[in-house]
């Protein structure tokens, strides 16, 4: 269904109102005066100039590009294209203008039958924080805990492969359970002063339990026999 002219108008005022709420100061209509200076093509139109930061929050002495968008709705807008056009207000070469023209001509053409121009803002913005590096990935907290979850996980596959250091406190840990079992191998209390247990010793000791314990298990078994 085709739209006649008022409702054109409608939509385009609406647009406006709606830039004026979001952007507030940083649109602007401009004078006729500033049209002329600009030598803009059709001085009909109700040009406004919304200005695009690339880092609103930007340290003094510091000096992120700023962007100029000036548009006007034509007749038929959001059916037909607007008018468009680009300044550098800081920071920005006439290659990055340049540039930054071919991208939103082509998100034009992406977004014609619908209100765009805060759309176009927005890729601009884009465009500039990407040129500035400041569009790095940031982890929502769910990749950040498996993120922390591998590496934890790899540092111990890591420990495991390469066996457990020995420290004056791994060796004392190790020594008490192994006292421990000695006592309970022998029924004696190990006494570092009077004994000094080598590992040999230890696997001696424990043979002979061993088979003390298996000759009472055969020695019942015998005296079961009929």
């Amino acid at each position: 269904m085709d739209r006649d002219a008022e409702d054109y108008a409608m939509e385009q005022e609406m647009e406006i109102e709606a830039l004026e709420a979001i952007l507030m100061e940083d649109i602007t209509k401009l004078t006729d005066s500033e049209k002329e200076d600009l030598r803009l093509d059709n001085d009909a139109l109700q040009c406004y100039r919304v200005k695009v930061e690339a880092d609103e929050n930007a340290e003094a002495g510091s000096f992120p590009p700023v962007l100029g968008l000036i548009f006007a709705h034509t007749e038929k807008y959001p059916d037909e294209l607007p008018f468009l056009r680009l300044e550098s207000l800081a920071s920005l070469t006439v290659s990055d203008v340049d540039r930054l023209t071919e991208i939103l001509n082509a998100k034009m053409e992406e977004c014609l039958g619908m209100s765009m121009i805060y759309e176009l803002c927005t890729e601009a913005k884009d465009w500039m924080q990407n040129k500035m590096g400041m569009n790095e990935v940031i982890e929502d907290e769910a990749e950040t805990k498996l993120r922390l979850a591998l590496e934890e996980e790899e540092r111990r596959a890591r420990e495991r492969a390469a066996g457990t250091p020995c420290t004056p406190e791994s060796f004392a840990e190790w020594k008490a359970a192994f006292d421990k079992e000695m006592e309970a191998l022998t029924g004696k209390k190990v006494n570092d002063d009077e004994t000094k247990l080598t590992g040999r010793k230890f696997f001696e000791t424990r043979d002979v339990v061993e088979v003390e314990e298996s000759s009472d298990e055969d020695d019942e078994a015998l005296d079961s026999f009929p």
